[in-house]
């Protein structure tokens, strides 16, 4: 598991939390931020999820992972000659 995948559902967790207390306590900005920072943890638990597909791909077919870099080479080199 992936640190930003950890640090996203740290993040949710939080957000979900601050939410709950901002209801309590009638503090309508904490309460408001609280769907914000979960929203960023999924997004950065999101990135850590990618991170560790991708990371399980290149070491399960690494011939395959350098010919997509290739090819993905080559694309932008001809997207950025035009």
């Amino acid at each position: 598991m992936k640190s930003e995948q950890v640090e996203g559902v740290a993040e949710k967790v939080a957000g979900k939390a601050q939410s709950v207390v901002g209801k309590l306590l009638g503090d309508s900005k904490l309460e408001a931020e609280g769907p914000g920072r979960q929203a960023a943890g999924q997004l950065t638990q999101t990135y850590g999820d990618a991170l560790d597909t991708v990371s399980t791909f290149v070491k399960e077919k690494p011939v395959a992972a350098i010919a997509i870099g290739a090819v993905a080479l080559l694309v932008l080199d001809r997207l950025f000659r035009r």
